[in-house]
């Protein structure tokens, strides 16, 4: 996979590896750190901890976030729309 690719994703490409890896592993959480804000309709978790940065640590279930990211990839962008 190139650079260029991981980085116009936003890392949620490694985000779905981790939750793949997660469920196929039983594991019921994953650990997330976010810093600001979480995304609109991303899924609640357990708050762990707070960094000295302001980033924040959070247990979430795998299931759900790829499910989140399945919801945002399958709605057509603006300019999907736009096109004949």
């Amino acid at each position: 996979m190139s650079g260029s690719k991981a980085q116009s994703d936003g890392g949620l490409t490694a985000l779905v590896m981790q939750c793949a890896f997660a469920v196929m592993a039983g594991q019921k959480t994953i650990t997330i750190s976010a810093t600001g804000k979480r995304s609109a309709g991303f899924p609640r978790g357990e708050l762990l901890s707070i960094g000295t940065d302001g980033s924040h640590n959070y247990a979430v279930c795998p299931v759900k976030v790829m499910a989140w990211i399945h919801a945002r990839a399958s709605k057509p962008s603006n300019h999907q729309a736009m096109q004949p």
